[in-house]
């Protein structure tokens, strides 16, 4: 029976992604797979044929590019931006459903530390905190990916698009009922939350890519509360610097009551 069902494991192993990775293939609908008592399994069958579909080139490339890690190895990072490749960029690029992402967030600041929290499926995805946190929040959370071509080699982004918003249409963050908006973004393979200051960023275009600098996500995934500072060029009006926050998961409480400090201080001097 074990030979004729796969778990998560086995696909990762045969695959030589992470665990988390296959996963959300799995939740997204990419991989064949099926729930047993909340667990997905896949049918060897179903993976050998979805994996027979796929470009054996793209595969072997894959097999020899990414090794399984559970923690980020600064080394390989920088290896890997070194080298320039490309291809590996690309394929290491991972997304995460926006539960799993929510759930993560909430795991990383602390359960002693939240109050309340909408569903977890619900974006944008509102938390009630203690102090010395904000106490009422409302995040808008986003992949933070490093798509191939066009853009430094190890830069990551994310897409800004609220619900609602169509393509070709304008938009901006909901500042109502008293809560502060929090622009954050996940490098899941490097398990690094990145914080813009949300404030920044209004009347923006369907899909705006906002960056943050690969060197700030490895400074992050050594352990340190990782800043960089951006120039924005408004439409209107002179330029502005934002400072960027990247943190790893134990540190992100921190990182937030940081952001709300930088933010302050912005305020203050316009």
């Amino acid at each position: 029976m074990t030979d004729l069902v796969m778990t998560i494991r086995d696909v990762a192993q045969t695959l030589k992604l992470a665990e988390k990775t296959v996963y959300a293939m799995a939740s997204t609908g990419e991989l064949p797979a099926f729930k047993v008592r909340g667990q997905w399994r896949i049918r060897r069958v179903d993976f050998e044929e979805w994996l027979n579909k796929q470009a054996p080139t793209y595969v072997a490339e894959w097999s020899k590019s990414v090794t399984p890690q559970s923690d980020f190895d600064l080394g390989s990072a920088q290896r890997e931006l070194a080298t320039g490749d490309a291809r590996a960029v690309e394929d290491l690029t991972e997304r995460l459903p926006q539960e799993d992402m929510h759930r993560h967030l909430i795991e990383a600041i602390g359960a002693t530390r939240v109050r309340s929290h909408a569903g977890w499926g619900e974006k944008p995805f509102e938390i009630d905190l203690f102090p010395p946190l904000p106490q009422r929040v409302r995040v808008y959370m986003y992949n933070a990916t490093r798509p191939p071509g066009g853009r430094p080699l190890g830069e990551h982004k994310v897409q800004l698009i609220v619900p609602g918003q169509r393509r070709g249409e304008r938009a901006s963050f909901d500042n109502g009922d008293g809560r502060i908006v929090l622009l954050i973004g996940y490098a899941a393979e490097e398990d690094v939350f990145i914080l813009w200051d949300a404030g920044l960023y209004a009347d923006f275009a369907w899909s705006r890519n906002v960056q943050v600098k690969a060197e700030t996500i490895i400074q992050a995934s050594a352990g340190k509360l990782a800043t960089q500072e951006r120039q924005l060029r408004p439409s209107t009006g002179r330029p502005i610097v934002e400072t960027v926050i990247a943190v790893k998961p134990r540190r992100l409480a921190e990182a937030i009551v940081k952001r709300m400090e930088l933010t302050r201080e912005r305020l203050l001097r316009e």
